[in-house]
């Protein structure tokens, strides 16, 4: 007979973080996740539909189910989009210790839709006998890491927290960021974009964003040609800083022998710990940011990551001035 425990349902990251943005028209609240269901038991099972409802206290209640072809398509998308093995495709049938997801769902809300509970039901049949199982997980409302702005001068924002963003393959870079630096003519190099000194990011300072403790640095990495990204070394030369709450800031893709810190140094706020490069997992040289709760990137999950006391350049003359928030994609910033 089916049992209760024949399947395992899991909501990922094991923090579910609701961030806090400030909206184009009104304030609004982002949540991310991912449901994994696995079949626990030895025999086949079908899925029959799978939903989830954003609960809270004070009644709200958002909530979307699939089944059928809708459900086989999430499946399909998730193995598509490398968030999950392969499995046999176009059927809603796990064999033992098989697994689909429904993967990226993503909700951009006015603020209060989201509510503070999340609660995932998927129903099963198996042996002909119909069940259900049922897992919930608090929302986290923590603000995750606050720190300043991790260089000088004006930068642009070409990763950020989005749907579109290509970190979100990986847990530990849900809340990642890119910068690059952009000249006159809009392009992010100058001459041909040839060699990595033609890009103005290039060899800039890298800065801590809050004080803490180096707890990993490496400078050994080579340089890429630009356009070649070395996948084998993903982070390439990088420093790992303890700012302490359990965030653990990853400063990556620097240039080779640049890092200016070494494991257990104390740094502050502004310190300088390396400089700008284009290795690792990089098309170009630009900085990439992301905070996680663990060191080790394959235990980690991602943190939101705002910034205290930055300036929205934008395109315009005066550049508005923000106290707290995290960087929209697109934007020019500037401590």
């Amino acid at each position: 007979l089916v049992r209760a425990d024949d399947i395992e349902v899991q909501i990922l990251p094991d923090v579910v973080y609701v961030e806090n943005f400030a909206g184009n028209v009104a304030p609004v609240d982002r949540v991310f996740f991912h449901i994994v269901i696995r079949n626990t038991s030895a025999h086949p099972v079908e899925i029959q539909w799978a939903r989830f409802d954003i609960a809270g206290a004070e009644g709200s209640l958002l909530s979307a189910q699939y089944s059928g072809a809708a459900l086989m398509s999430q499946f399909d998308r998730a193995i598509d989009e490398r968030r999950i093995a392969p499995t046999p495709r176009r059927t809603l049938v796990l064999q033992p210790d098989e697994q689909k997801a429904i993967s990226d769902v993503f909700l951009d809300c006015p603020r209060g839709f989201i509510g503070e509970t999340l609660i995932v039901e998927v129903a099963y049949t198996g042996d002909r006998e119909r069940r259900s199982r049922q897992v919930t997980r608090p929302l986290s409302r923590a603000r995750g890491f606050a720190g300043r702005l991790p260089f000088d001068g004006v930068w642009y924002v070409s990763s950020e927290h989005s749907f579109l963003d290509s970190h979100k393959r990986l847990f530990a870079e849900a809340f990642a960021y890119d910068f690059l630096q952009i000249g006159a003519d809009g392009r992010s190099y100058q001459r041909a974009g040839s060699q990595n000194s033609d890009y103005y990011a290039y060899g800039k300072k890298v800065l801590a964003s809050a004080a803490g403790t180096v707890v990993m640095a490496r400078s050994d990495v080579a340089e890429n040609v630009p356009g070649i990204p070395n996948t084998n070394t993903p982070y390439g030369n990088v420093v790992v800083i303890d700012h302490g709450g359990g965030h653990y800031a990853y400063y990556a893709h620097l240039k080779p022998f640049s890092v200016y810190v070494r494991p257990g140094a104390q740094v502050q706020a502004g310190d300088p710990i390396g400089e700008v490069g284009n290795s690792g997992d990089s098309l170009e040289p630009h900085l990439h940011f992301h905070v996680v709760n663990d060191p080790d990137p394959d235990k980690a999950d991602g943190v939101p990551a705002v910034f205290e006391k930055w300036k929205a350049q934008a395109y315009g003359s005066r550049p508005v001035e923000r106290e707290l928030g995290a960087l929209p994609r697109g934007e020019f910033v500037a401590p």
